[in-house]
């Protein structure tokens, strides 16, 4: 696991309150593609364009997701980036003489719902250390964050999974105690400095 970037969570005070599950989907999707973009800038050898912090440009974006302007794209770009990139390990990045199926969303949690991309390529030790456990609840116990690209593809299928269950805008509290199977108030609220941060295993450059 030593691939994967260090972080402490904390939730921040000062924010936005997040109430139903689309809020917290819509804050941290909306977060992830900020900091996204300020990633591919620098690589570019461009300045910061959000030079007031992530958190403003992040509200901004939010909004529109709740209006409908904006909305999250389905999951097809990211199925095809996972079976192109390179063999390694979808947590930590590590190589392994072979792999495990790692559920992102607990197949156990799930009963016989299938849902499109869910299965990533994990490591031994980063499954076996997984278990069972929801997977944002995996790293804040081990104090890591997950690679962008992986965060990305959770959050969509924990969206069009409440959606399709009619989820979305039921309070996050209330949906995992009537078996939602992912706890929304998990979801980061802060990410750690962009410098940190890993985009994709599978996808070093």
């Amino acid at each position: 696991m030593s691939k994967m970037t260090r972080w402490t969570w904390s939730t921040p005070t000062g924010q936005r309150k997040l109430q139903s599950v689309a809020d917290h989907v819509f804050w941290s999707y909306t977060l992830l593609s900020v900091t996204r973009e300020i990633m591919v800038r620098m690589k570019a050898g461009q300045p910061n364009p959000f030079p007031n912090g992530r958190t403003k440009e992040t509200n901004i974006r939010m909004s529109r997701y709740q209006r409908g302007l904006l909305n999250i794209r389905d999951l097809e770009r990211d199925q095809a980036l996972a079976e192109d990139g390179i063999r390694v390990c979808a947590h930590c990045g590590s190589h392994a003489p072979r792999y495990h199926r790692d559920h992102l969303i607990p197949r156990s949690r799930l009963g016989s719902v299938v849902l499109m991309g869910n299965v990533v390529r994990a490591c031994p030790a980063c499954n076996l250390s997984r278990g069972n456990r929801d997977l944002m609840i995996w790293h804040h116990d081990n104090e890591t964050f997950p690679s962008l690209g992986i965060l990305r593809r959770y959050l969509k299928i924990c969206y069009f999974h409440a959606r399709d269950q009619g989820r979305l805008d039921q309070p996050a509290a209330a949906a995992v105690t009537e078996g939602l199977p992912f706890d929304p108030r998990a979801f980061p609220r802060r990410f750690p400095p962009v410098n940190e941060l890993v985009w994709d295993h599978a996808w070093p450059n």
